[in-house]
């Protein structure tokens, strides 16, 4: 047994000799070997598909989650050789410096595919100076806009816009779409089980998937359930930056004391508490990551509806004949939009920022007669805010809200896909794998 386990785990030499076909196998036998891949990524020089895969498309969040599960680990391996005066600290250390650096560009990455989600959602809305110039002067004259487009909706037969009850939060947007059928999940007799779970007991589950990296709990991310993790997760965070010397409850940060001068086993429980705080971090932007997926999903869903479709239709059509009757100001839009046109017809989004934009419509409104009211029944259904974040967050001062964003040590996480494996997963759950060779030691109480 231990061999076959040997034999699967990586080494970091071994990853610039196996081809990426091999790797991606590797990759979903144990999340070890994604480690070991992103860790030779970040310190030595890889082929040029092993980069493609890791960088790719389907890759790039495990690779992220892979490089800050290694930022972890290096950094509390470092404190821990301080400690022991280990030989190997300096390289260590470098190597940690290297995965910081590559972590970055990992966010940049995933940021950037971002961008472009939203980029294809929102294409053909308001990506043309036609388009936009439509879309203000409905602005501009609600009334006429709104009469044109109820007299469409009549002719079209659509049924009336099915009005949701305002959300507090994403996880309120979650549920509602759960219990309207826009997200098709069931909740089983397990899920229900783990929903009537004690405060206490449920967070033992919580902590208990932590640990573990191959064998995670699906239950926990179910739609349903991902109010009750993401709260489990933040009183974790709460009950260990005590014992883990951590510089806030996002962050773990530098060890503000010596170890050295501490009592062997007191410096190896702040070490043993410091790698379980960085495990959960992990696991909080792996929810953060849970529930922007979701959020995507609904909104796509929504858009696809056949009602919100037509109704769209209809506010293109209202739009239409509003600029027939009033060719004038539909003109003056049009000329004042030319200026910041790439090509004819095309905006572009580099000089007609989003700060240049709202300046220029507001005064076009103003100036067109109604100071940018908007009309009252737009065109698309009510859609939940897509927020990237699980939870209302105030303002930066209060950083134990915001998972990941100050934090200098590990912290960042997964969002959509809460396991590395093959590309096909679905909102309610992922592939189990294997245990993990190595569990997290959670801190002594």
């Amino acid at each position: 047994m231990r061999s076959t386990e040997t034999e699967r785990m990586l080494r970091l030499r071994d990853v610039a000799r196996l081809p990426a076909e091999v790797l991606v196998k590797r990759f979903e036998e144990d999340f070890g070997n994604l480690v070991t891949a992103a860790v030779a990524d970040a310190t030595r020089r890889l082929p040029a598909p092993v980069r493609r895969l890791l960088d790719g498309l389907e890759w790039h969040l495990d690779w992220a989650d892979a490089l800050v599960w290694a930022e972890g680990e290096l950094q509390v391996s470092a404190e821990r050789m301080t400690l022991l005066g280990d030989p190997r600290l300096r390289r260590v250390e470098g190597q940690l410096r290297q995965v910081r650096v590559r972590l970055h560009e990992a966010r940049c990455v995933a940021a950037d595919y971002r961008r472009q989600d939203r980029e294809r959602l929102e294409q053909g809305r308001l990506l043309t100076a036609r388009a936009t110039a439509l879309s203000w002067l409905g602005k501009a004259l609600p009334e006429e806009y709104a009469a044109l487009f109820a007299a469409r909706v009549a002719e079209l037969g659509i049924p009336p816009l099915r009005r949701h009850t305002a959300s507090r939060d994403v996880f309120d947007s979650i549920e509602q779409a759960v219990a309207q059928g826009r997200l098709r999940v069931t909740a089983g007799p397990e899920v229900t089980a783990l929903l009537e779970l004690p405060d206490d007991t449920f967070r033992a589950a919580v902590a208990d998937d932590v640990r573990e990296q191959n064998a995670r709990n699906v239950l926990l991310r179910h739609p349903l359930v991902l109010r009750r993790w993401h709260a489990g997760l933040a009183r974790l965070c709460e009950l260990t930056v005590g014992p883990a010397r951590a510089s806030s409850a996002t962050a773990l940060g530098r060890l503000p004391v010596d170890l050295a001068g501490l009592p062997r086993q007191e410096a190896m429980q702040i070490i043993n508490a410091r790698r379980f705080f960085c495990a959960v971090q992990q696991r909080r932007l792996d929810c953060d990551r849970t529930v922007r997926g979701l959020m995507a999903e609904i909104v796509r869903r929504e858009r696809a509806d056949p009602v919100n479709t037509a109704r769209r239709e209809a506010g293109v059509h209202a739009r239409l004949r509003l600029a027939e009757a009033h060719p004038e100001a539909y003109a003056r839009i049009r000329e004042e939009l030319r200026a910041y046109e790439s090509d004819p017809g095309h905006l572009d989004p580099a000089r007609l920022t989003s700060d240049v934009r709202g300046a220029l419509k507001a005064r076009l409104l103003a100036e067109l007669g109604t100071g940018g009211g908007d009309p009252a029944p737009d065109p698309p259904a009510a859609q939940p805010s897509p927020a990237p974040r699980p939870a209302p967050r105030p303002k930066p001062g209060a950083p134990e809200n915001r998972p990941g964003r100050d934090r200098p040590g590990l912290g960042q996480g997964r969002a959509p896909r809460p396991v590395p494996g093959p590309p096909a997963r679905t909102a309610t759950g992922h592939p189990s794998l294997r245990k993990a060779a190595c569990r997290r030691a959670e801190p002594s109480r």
